[in-house]
């Protein structure tokens, strides 16, 4: 079974919980066990929030909790692969999406995470790290803060922009491309079981949503919330 959450932003492991949070940790199985890998290679291996992660999962129940660092030279392959290959859930973080995925590939990360994820492992992530498992990213980290779209991991066939209320640029954007859009508000996630996407709202924002751009409709916007739509087939 394939399972993976894509998430815009406003995910707090701070609190005593958090219903996103919750519906990913609900994703894992049995033969995988509460075991978690965060990677915050797209925050540049920022250790800030490793303890505050930890703190979260072990309050939660896991039995296990680590922050693998990519950037670390002295961290093996070996290691890299035991660590993703033995994780129930894999969680990246926010940052730049173009470090991520030159990091990731750079290190073979990627072939990695696509075996975890064709085991069942469940893989998410917010902003940076929702769009790496799309097949295409939009991300402000080309120069000069530009707006540009990166090829990623193509887990889910389409091309994702994060902060959707904030990133207006979006809508002209996606018209360049070949792929259907999909639009994230903050505090609202996809999460996608078998190629079936349903909307997973936090309840801290009424007004926010997410937004389907079909290629086929000239990226006509849908709120997939308030139209009812059920997006099939949404895996690669």
């Amino acid at each position: 079974m394939h399972k993976l959450v894509l998430c815009s932003g406003g995910i707090f492991f701070e609190n005593g919980s958090d219903p996103i949070l919750d519906h990913i940790f609900s994703l894992i199985d049995d033969a995988h066990g509460k075991k978690m890998v965060y990677l915050p290679t797209a925050h540049r291996d920022d250790p800030g929030d490793e303890a505050v992660v930890n703190d979260y999962c072990r309050r939660h129940g896991f039995s296990a909790s680590r922050s693998l660092y990519l950037t670390e030279p002295n961290l093996t392959d070996e290691e890299i692969h035991r660590a993703i290959a033995g994780a129930g859930v894999i969680y990246a973080s926010g940052g730049n999406l173009q470090f991520l995925l030159d990091t990731w590939r750079a290190r073979g990360v990627d072939r990695y995470l696509r075996e975890a994820y064709d085991s069942g492992t469940v893989v998410a992530g917010e902003s940076s790290g929702g769009m790496c498992w799309c097949r295409r990213g939009y991300d402000d980290c080309g120069p000069d803060g530009q707006f540009i779209f990166l090829d990623a991991l193509d887990f889910v066939p389409c091309v994702m922009c994060p902060h959707w209320e904030d990133w207006p640029e979006f809508l002209t954007d996606v018209k360049t491309q070949d792929l259907d859009g999909l639009g994230i508000d903050n505090d609202i996630a996809v999460s996608v079981v078998d190629g079936t996407a349903t909307v997973i709202d936090s309840g801290r924002n009424p007004r926010h949503s997410a937004w389907y751009l079909p290629a086929a409709e000239n990226w006509a916007v849908h709120d997939i919330v308030k139209e009812h739509i059920v997006l099939k087939d949404f895996q690669s």
